[in-house]
């Protein structure tokens, strides 16, 4: 394998990686809570990607905005009938 094989694999694994856990933190935010907690999910999606920076610096810019992008795009989608009605 390639380096430049390598290093898509990794990109494409911190995309991955941060879909999983923004998918599965609003999934059981959605079925726990009678309404949907969408600040505890902003929240906690942003702290999270302080934390990675914090330790990491810019290696992985990647998977902290694909998972703030994820954070507001799932916050948007289980609160869709709240925002629209």
């Amino acid at each position: 394998m390639t380096q430049y094989n390598l290093e898509e694999l990794k990109l494409l694994n911190q995309v991955l990686f941060a879909l999983f856990i923004a998918a599965d933190l609003s999934l059981g935010l959605f079925f726990y809570n009678n309404e949907f907690p969408w600040f505890a999910l902003l929240g906690s999606g942003i702290g999270l990607a302080i934390i990675v920076l914090c330790w990491t610096g810019t290696k992985h810019i990647y998977f902290i905005a694909s998972l703030l992008v994820y954070t507001i795009l799932f916050s948007l989608v289980y609160n869709w009938h709240t925002i629209v009605h």
